[in-house]
């Protein structure tokens, strides 16, 4: 959906969110003190929002589709050799209490091949375990195309949600549904070393992160220990948004979060290629190349190799050029490395998803970049050193399509001028 909404917020707002507190002054009573709109109910399975597949009775590795946010891909149930019902599990990033459930069907033929949509879906849930404690939440008829959704009667808080597709819109050779759908009220976890470990996410393949706050920092090990690379980024929500670098430059991006069993579960992008990553905590005795390391300002580090940081820790209030207040701690990395290299002249870029009109979303491009300009002027950075610039969504790092493409796609850059 296109959101076309105008707000014009207050450089007074953004610099007493953001300014540290020794350099805060009072502000007179007639400060303006706008806020952002609040931000249109979101499908809480998705791994945008901390949700991840647990388990599916047929075809798991399709069955991640079901929650990427995007209404073009699908889970099929492949061969007729595998008849309905097919049972499907999802957690969660925090117990909730939900509104509506639903599917997102997927047509009469998706792709032009004999197939049928799903139908009657059964959706229950359990605050107990992913395997027991479930209640029955909604039973639907779905449509063959687009979302069906029906409110949830049980006010109960859940972590887990089981959907039993029991079959297809029409007698089919297989069946397919796009997404699963949940709307309601949670709570995301506020731990601010929730993500620090080492995960394993091979036989000798490792991933350590380290969380400061909402900073992010750490490294990982692949093609059983023979290459890595590093991480770093910025946990918003309860989900981490992050950069890898290999050890032969090769870059993208992931989005990680945590489940109940303390294991790491996400995605990577390389190249807008999408695959899964993560695995369970590792052995104590692990370690990676990064175990012992001192801490790092990884954005001084990117300036420095790279001319360029791409920086997720700067997050803004929905619609809004004012900085969250998380934003805090990557807002004083950036600081430390402009005051680091004083004779470093840069562009401060905003970067925004494909949500919204295009000249909607330049526009609020441009008046983020220029809050981030204008908090770094006032904290000491000569401006001349600082250029805003507006990108809107004309240069997307993952796929618009889906969720959390999305949410990698809203960043900050800062790049050096030549």
């Amino acid at each position: 959906m296109k959101h076309n909404r105008t707000f014009m917020t207050s450089l007074t707002a953004l610099l007493l969110l953001m300014t540290p507190a020794a350099a805060q002054e009072s502000q007179p009573e007639n400060a303006l003190t706008e806020t952002a709109e609040p931000a249109p109910p979101a499908d809480l399975l998705t791994l945008a929002k901390g949700a991840v597949l647990v388990s599916a009775s047929v075809d798991p590795a399709r069955a991640l589709a079901l929650t990427d946010g995007d209404d073009t891909s699908n889970w099929n149930s492949s061969t007729k050799k595998n008849p309905p019902p097919y049972e499907f599990v999802f957690e969660l990033i925090a117990e909730t209490t939900l509104t509506q459930v639903g599917i997102d069907g997927a047509g009469e033929r998706p792709g032009g091949v004999a197939g049928g949509s799903a139908k009657s879906v059964l959706i229950e849930g359990s605050a107990e375990s992913p395997e027991a404690g479930y209640v029955e939440l909604a039973r639907i008829e779905a449509a063959p195309d687009g979302a069906t959704l029906a409110d949830v009667a049980v006010d109960m808080p859940v972590r887990w949600l089981r959907f039993t597709v029991e079959g297809a819109q029409t007698e089919t050779p297989w069946l397919y549904f796009d997404e699963v759908i949940a709307y309601g009220e949670t709570t995301p976890p506020t731990d601010e070393t929730r993500f620090t470990g080492i995960y394993k996410s091979g036989r000798v393949d490792f991933i350590e992160l380290k969380q400061d706050g909402a900073a992010i920092t750490g490294c990982y090990l692949e093609n059983s220990g023979r290459s890595g690379g590093t991480l770093s980024g910025s946990v918003d929500d309860g989900v981490a948004l992050l950069n890898w670098k290999s050890d032969t430059d090769i870059t993208g991006t992931a989005l990680l979060t945590i489940d109940s069993q303390g294991a790491l579960a996400g995605v990577r992008y390389r190249q807008r290629s999408r695959s899964a990553w993560g695995g369970p905590v590792a052995a104590d005795d692990a370690t990676t190349p990064c175990s012992d390391a001192p801490p790092s300002n990884p954005i001084a580090e990117a300036l420095e190799s790279d001319g360029i940081a791409l920086i997720y820790g700067i997050l803004f209030e929905y619609d809004s050029d004012v900085p969250k207040a998380s934003a805090a701690a990557a807002l004083r990395q950036l600081l430390e490395a402009l005051q680091s290299a004083p004779d470093l002249v840069v562009d401060i870029e905003g970067h925004t998803d494909s949500d919204g009109a295009d000249d909607y979303n330049l526009s609020l491009s441009d008046r983020r970049a220029q809050s981030v300009v204008t908090w770094l002027i006032d904290n000491g950075i000569a401006a001349d050193r600082l250029r805003p610039v507006g990108k809107g969504e004309a240069e997307p790092v993952a796929n618009n399509a889906t969720a959390d493409g999305k949410a990698l796609n809203r960043r900050v850059e800062v790049r050096k001028q030549s």
